[in-house]
Protein backbone atom coordinates (compact mmCIF):
# COMPACT_ATOMS: atom_id res chain seq x y z
CA UNK A 1 0.00 0.00 0.00
CA UNK A 2 0.84 3.65 -0.70
CA UNK A 3 1.31 6.88 1.51
CA UNK A 4 -0.89 9.12 1.02
CA UNK A 5 -4.02 11.65 2.41
CA UNK A 6 -6.43 9.53 4.18
CA UNK A 7 -8.67 11.92 5.46
CA UNK A 8 -8.90 15.29 5.33
CA UNK A 9 -11.73 18.64 6.80
CA UNK A 10 -12.77 21.45 5.34
CA UNK A 11 -14.93 23.34 7.54
CA UNK A 12 -15.51 27.53 6.49
CA UNK A 13 -17.70 28.44 9.26
CA UNK A 14 -14.50 27.28 11.65
CA UNK A 15 -11.92 28.27 9.10
CA UNK A 16 -10.60 24.68 9.40
CA UNK A 17 -9.15 22.89 6.76
CA UNK A 18 -6.58 20.06 7.05
CA UNK A 19 -5.30 16.83 5.93
CA UNK A 20 -4.37 13.56 7.47
CA UNK A 21 -1.40 11.48 5.92
CA UNK A 22 -1.01 7.76 6.71
CA UNK A 23 2.64 7.12 6.19
CA UNK A 24 2.88 3.39 5.56
CA UNK A 25 6.06 1.01 6.10
CA UNK A 26 8.49 0.56 9.17
CA UNK A 27 8.04 4.84 9.85
CA UNK A 28 8.80 5.96 13.50
CA UNK A 29 5.20 8.72 12.78
CA UNK A 30 3.16 7.13 10.76
CA UNK A 31 0.18 9.60 11.21
CA UNK A 32 0.91 13.01 10.22
CA UNK A 33 -1.53 16.03 10.08
CA UNK A 34 -1.67 19.31 9.55
CA UNK A 35 -4.53 22.07 10.11
CA UNK A 36 -4.61 25.86 8.68
CA UNK A 37 -7.54 28.87 8.38
CA UNK A 38 -5.55 29.02 4.89
CA UNK A 39 -4.46 32.86 5.84
CA UNK A 40 -2.23 32.83 9.08
CA UNK A 41 -2.55 29.89 11.33
CA UNK A 42 -1.42 26.64 10.57
CA UNK A 43 -0.69 23.37 13.43
CA UNK A 44 1.10 20.45 12.60
CA UNK A 45 1.24 17.52 14.60
CA UNK A 46 2.75 13.79 14.26
CA UNK A 47 1.85 10.91 16.35
CA UNK A 48 5.46 9.18 17.17
CA UNK A 49 5.68 5.56 18.99
CA UNK A 50 8.43 4.94 21.29
CA UNK A 51 9.32 1.81 19.71
CA UNK A 52 11.71 0.13 17.02
CA UNK A 53 8.75 0.90 14.02
CA UNK A 54 7.36 -2.83 12.90
CA UNK A 55 4.46 -2.34 11.08
CA UNK A 56 2.95 -5.13 12.02
CA UNK A 57 2.98 -5.21 15.51
CA UNK A 58 1.88 -1.74 15.66
CA UNK A 59 -0.74 -1.45 13.04
CA UNK A 60 -3.48 -1.99 15.67
CA UNK A 61 -3.10 0.38 17.77
CA UNK A 62 -2.17 3.29 14.76
CA UNK A 63 -5.59 2.06 14.08
CA UNK A 64 -7.23 2.51 16.94
CA UNK A 65 -5.43 6.02 17.30
CA UNK A 66 -6.40 6.86 13.63
CA UNK A 67 -10.30 7.50 15.25
CA UNK A 68 -9.15 9.67 17.65
CA UNK A 69 -6.55 11.74 15.52
CA UNK A 70 -9.44 12.24 13.08
CA UNK A 71 -11.70 13.51 15.91
CA UNK A 72 -9.00 15.78 16.86
CA UNK A 73 -9.47 16.84 13.92
CA UNK A 74 -12.71 17.59 13.43
CA UNK A 75 -13.32 19.03 16.87
CA UNK A 76 -10.20 21.78 16.49
CA UNK A 77 -11.13 25.43 17.02
CA UNK A 78 -8.76 28.31 16.49
CA UNK A 79 -8.47 30.20 19.83
CA UNK A 80 -9.50 33.86 19.53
Amino acid sequence: AKSGVIASISNPEKKIYGILYDLKGNTASSLQFVLTDSTKHFFRAALYIDNVPNKDSIAPVIEYLRKDVVQIMETFEWKR
